[in-house]
């Protein structure tokens, strides 16, 4: 993605002015793959610019969208984002973590998203709001799975993208709440390479998994294959 000071999709624009993490692929998948079907409201935890929840809006017509986030420049960020989208009236902002949304918050979710960090054996940056941003010294995975359980309604949905190498830690921490994968999309950069990212959703007491596979781009670099193109198409120019 380029290091530019804003990231203009179809329907929006996102500025990156001060968010540690800007817009990426991570952010863009899940905001174009999440379920928001039946949804009337949704709760994007670590908004960052508030990409996820631009793109949720976009996507659900109607759905209250609640996004919260503790790292104060991409509040300054998502908070210019929101208030500049056609959506602003279907979506809040609050700084505040995770635990303590969980802990004071008496509103349920029928969606739950997240791109969370999640470097919790490397160095920690020298930059305090990108490790805020990109590692799990705020938010452990077992935090962020015992404040979805508390937010979600008892059919909602919780979704997520980590790194392959995540993967059974985090089932391992949602099992630990009642939640289990219900869908999973394992992605791949390209022909290749191995899959490095997966798209998880996850609800309570789930048994049946449905697994499938993406290929961001084609064996030619920034040619993307066609069914990236159909997820993400709504979205990017």
């Amino acid at each position: 993605m380029p290091h530019n000071n804003y990231f203009q999709f179809k329907q929006f624009k996102v500025v990156q002015n001060h968010a540690a993490m800007r817009v990426g692929t991570d952010g863009i998948m899940l905001g174009a793959w999440a379920d928001t079907d039946g949804a009337s409201r949704i709760l994007d935890i670590g908004t960052g610019t508030g990409v996820i929840a631009l793109m949720l809006a976009q996507r659900n017509k109607t759905a209250q969208i609640d996004a919260i986030e503790i790292e104060e420049g991409a509040v300054n960020d998502a908070s210019a984002n929101f208030i500049n989208s056609p959506w602003n009236e279907r979506l809040q902002l609050r700084q505040i973590s995770a635990q303590d949304f969980a802990y004071k918050n008496i509103k349920e979710y029928d969606l739950i998203v997240c791109n969370p960090p999640f470097f919790s054996n490397s160095l920690p940056s020298p930059q305090q709001s990108k490790t805020l941003a990109r590692h799990t010294n705020k938010l452990t995975f077992k935090e962020l799975v015992e404040a979805a359980s508390k937010l979600l309604t008892p059919e909602g949905r919780f979704c997520v993208v980590l790194p392959t190498e995540s993967e059974k830690q985090f089932c391992d921490e949602a099992a630990g709440v009642k939640l289990f994968p219900t869908h999973i999309t394992r992605v791949k950069p390209n022909p290749a390479k191995p899959v490095k990212r997966i798209l998880m959703t996850f609800a309570f007491g789930a048994t049946t998994l449905s697994e499938n596979e993406l290929t961001i781009e084609t064996e030619t670099r920034h040619v993307y294959t066609n069914e990236y193109q159909k997820m993400v198409g709504a979205f990017m120019l």
